[in-house]
C-alpha cells in the first residue's frame, strides 16, 4: 500500500493539502488559498470544482501537482444562489449540479452546462426552487437544498427545510430537469441532510440532521421513486444536549452504514440486515477523538476511515478490518481549521 494525497475543504479560506501514509499516519503538505468557506470539494480529473460557502460562489481549480495536492484558481463563478453547501457532476460529465443552502438568502439548487473543457457555463443555468417549510421554526422557516445527487437517470435532491426528497429527470443534451414525481416527504421535522445509495441493493439512506434519525427507502427502478421502509435513531441513548448527524456513507464491504453524530460526537456503526422491515440495525458508536464530525471518508483502498471534526479542529484516521468488523484510532492531525470536507487526489 503506497501513500496517498487527499485535499481537505474548510469553513476558512484554505484548501489543505495531506497526506494519509501506508501505515495510517496524517502529513500537512501544503496550504493553497480559496475563497470563503470552501467546504464541500468535488475532484475530476486535473480539476477540482469547490464551493465558496461564504461567498455564494463556485471556484474552479487546476490540480497542478496530484502527490503534493498543489493547487491554481482558474474560475470563480456566482453559485446562482446563498450559501452553497454540495456540488456532484452526472455520468455523462456535462452537468455541474449546486446546491444552495440558503442561509442568507433564497435556497435552491442550479444545473450549470460543462463546456469542452469542463468548466461551468453561467449564461446556460436552470435555476429550481422548492416551495414549503416545516414544522421547526428555528431551522424550516423556507426550503433549505443541502444535497444533490446524481444516481441512475435521475437528480435528487435533498431539502432540510422542507422534510423532502425530491426526484428529477433529466436531460444532458439541454441541461434541463424537471420534478419527476411527488416529493417525498419525510417524518416532520427530520431535517433531511444527506442521501446515499447502496450499489447492490434497492436501498437508499438518508441522513436526518434535526431529530437524529436514518431514513430507509426502497427505491423502485422504472421510476426512480423511493418507498419508505425503516427509521432509526443514530444515537445510543436519549440526551438532552443537542446531536445533529451529518454525513453517511456505506463501508467499502457494503456490510455497514455508518451516520456521523455531531453532539453526541461519534459515528453510529449500523448493520445492514436482511429482513426486509428491519434493514438497520445498531452494531456499536465509535468515538470520533475530536467533536463536529461534519464529514468521514474511506480511503480508495478502503483500509482507512478519515473523520473531519470542524470543531475542534483535527482530523481523525481509523484503520478498518474488514475480517473483525472492527475500527481502531491510529492518528491525528491537529491545527486544521474548521475541517469540513475530503476528496482524495492521488
Amino acid at each position: 500500500m503506497s501513500n496517498q494525497t487527499f485535499l481537505v475543504g474548510s469553513g476558512s479560506e484554505t484548501i489543505y493539502a495531506c497526506r494519509l501514509t501506508h501505515d495510517g499516519q496524517l502529513l500537512l503538505l501544503n496550504e493553497n488559498k480559496s475563497g470563503k468557506g470552501p467546504s464541500w470539494l468535488l475532484a475530476r480529473d486535473d480539476l477540482l470544482y469547490a464551493v465558496n460557502e461564504q461567498d455564494d460562489k463556485v471556484e474552479i481549480f487546476t490540480i497542478d501537482d496530484h502527490i503534493q495536492g498543489k493547487l491554481t484558481s482558474k474560475k470563480v463563478i456566482s453559485s446562482q444562489g446563498s450559501t452553497p453547501c454540495s456540488l456532484d457532476i452526472d455520468s455523462t460529465g456535462k452537468l455541474l449540479a449546486v446546491a444552495n443552502y440558503g442561509g442568507s438568502g433564497s435556497s435552491n439548487f442550479v444545473l450549470l452546462p460543462l463546456n469542452k473543457s469542463h468548466i461551468p457555463e453561467e449564461n446556460n443555468a436552470q435555476i429550481i426552487s422548492i416551495d414549503g417549510r416545516g414544522p421547526n421554526h428555528d431551522r424550516q422557516s423556507h426550503s433549505h437544498c443541502h444535497h444533490v445527487k446524481f444516481y441512475q437517470n435521475y437528480l435528487y435532491i435533498i431539502d432540510l427545510g422542507t422534510d423532502t426528497i425530491n426526484v428529477y429527470r433529466y436531460d444532458d443534451t439541454n441541461g434541463q430537469a424537471h420534478l419527476h414525481c411527488d416529493r417525498i416527504k419525510t417524518q416532520p421535522g427530520a431535517g433531511p441532510r444527506h442521501i446515499c445509495f447502496h450499489p447492490d441493493k434497492s436501498l437508499a439512506f438518508v441522513s436526518n440532521e434535526l431529530d437524529s434519525t436514518t431514513n430507509v427507502y426502497r427505491i423502485d427502478p422504472i421510476i426512480g421513486k423511493l418507498e419508505h421502509q425503516q427509521t432509526i435513531t443514530t444515537r445510543h441513548r436519549e440526551d438532552e444536549k443537542e446531536n445533529t448527524p451529518a454525513e453517511l456513507q456505506l463501508t467499502p464491504d457494503k456490510k455497514h452504514l455508518l451516520v456521523s453524530n455531531r453532539g453526541d460526537e461519534n459515528i453510529v456503526i449500523y448493520n445492514i440486515n436482511d429482513n426486509n422491515n428491519q434493514v438497520l440495525s445498531i452494531k456499536e458508536h465509535l468515538d470520533v477523538h475530536g467533536s463536529g464530525p461534519r464529514y468521514f471518508t474511506f480511503d480508495p483502498t478502503g483500509h482507512f476511515l478519515l473523520v473531519t471534526n470542524q470543531n475542534s479542529n483535527n482530523l481523525t484516521c481509523f484503520s478498518y478490518n474488514r475480517s473483525k468488523d472492527t475500527f481502531e484510532f491510529i492518528s491525528q492531525l491537529v491545527n486544521i481549521e474548521s475541517p469540513q470536507h475530503i476528496v482524495f487526489i492521488s
